[in-house]
């Protein structure tokens, strides 16, 4: 028996209502070391990526770690995206064991979470482990981190 094409998109395909987009740690003091991709591309993909979910209103929450002691600020290009956002500012390397960003993930009800970090092996890595253990439905934005090795 051969299978029959529906045409129809696939369930696990994003809408821009079914989930909430996660920008992690895009900060300007953590991004000097990036290697994988040259800071000039990284800024402007996490920038489009700001600008296309503020388009097609998708709920954004945007966090930084350490921003006035360590890690600097946010990066204008999702900034200016974002004028009015409120930032989730941290301690915790992992962004699922801060309980203000969990209370932002919480209030937009969405069980299914986009998530891009500057640094894949931290800021991602954390919060999607994290993420999928709850049961969570996750995907990872990689051309918007430095060292895309998720």
């Amino acid at each position: 028996m051969s299978l029959k094409a529906i045409a129809k998109p696939a369930r696990s395909l994003l809408d821009p209502k079914d989930h909430a987009l996660l920008l992690i740690d895009h900060q300007s003091q953590m991004a000097f070391n990036t290697k994988s991709i040259d800071v000039t591309n990284l800024r402007a993909n996490a920038g489009i990526l700001a600008h296309a979910a503020k388009g097609f209103n998708v709920p954004t929450i945007i966090s930084t770690i350490s921003k006035d002691t360590f890690a600097g600020p946010l990066f204008d290009e999702i900034s200016q995206a974002f004028p009015d956002a409120e930032i989730t500012d941290r301690t915790t390397s992992n962004a699922w064991e801060d309980k203000n960003f969990i209370e932002r993930i919480n209030t937009l009800g969405k069980d299914r979470l986009v998530i891009a970090g500057l640094w894949t092996s931290v800021c991602c890595a954390g919060p999607v482990i994290s993420a999928l253990e709850q049961g969570f439905d996750v995907y990872v934005v990689t051309d918007a981190c430095g060292d895309c090795s998720l």
